[in-house]
């Protein structure tokens, strides 16, 4: 464990007077991002969302909602409208991502007493939403300055 800790960026969260769920936190999201394969980085429809299990499998009010803030916006994420422009499908599959991580975030929030996580999650909240806010304007704006179809010549 020792070694892996001196590689991550937040070795002094890990060791220092953190909560013990914030270093979890940390542990989880530094191994979940290793396990990601470029392909499936460059390929959202790649995932099996379906068949993910809840982040927590003990029934708490907790884990239903996370679980149920996850199903939403993975739900979300695979309905978004794919145009085969970057930058509009990217903000469209981002809107449901965001609001996923806005509704795991108030879950925490009612079940924790950590200042430190409840921070965190207010900070999600706040920002993510705001985030929202301009990817709506974003999709908005090039509606109405859609670019022109190119003219083709047989």
């Amino acid at each position: 464990m020792k070694a892996f800790a001196e590689r991550l960026p937040f070795q002094p969260v890990l060791e220092g007077n953190a909560s013990p769920m914030l270093k979890t936190l940390l542990l989880a999201l530094a191994f979940a991002g290793m396990s990601l394969t470029s392909a499936e980085a460059q390929d959202a429809r790649a995932h099996q969302h379906a068949t993910m299990a809840p982040a927590s499998p003990d029934g708490s009010p907790y884990a239903q909602a996370t679980a149920a803030a996850m199903e939403t916006m993975h739900a979300g994420m695979m309905s978004a409208p794919v145009t085969g422009d970057p930058d509009h499908d990217f903000l469209s599959q981002m809107i449901p991502h965001h609001q996923g991580a806005i509704d795991m975030a108030k879950a925490v929030l009612g079940s924790t007493e950590d200042p430190a996580i409840r921070n965190l999650a207010q900070s999600i909240i706040t920002e993510q939403t705001y985030e929202i806010t301009l990817m709506r304007s974003m999709l908005a704006a090039s509606a109405d300055t859609a670019k022109p179809v190119p003219e083709t010549t047989p």
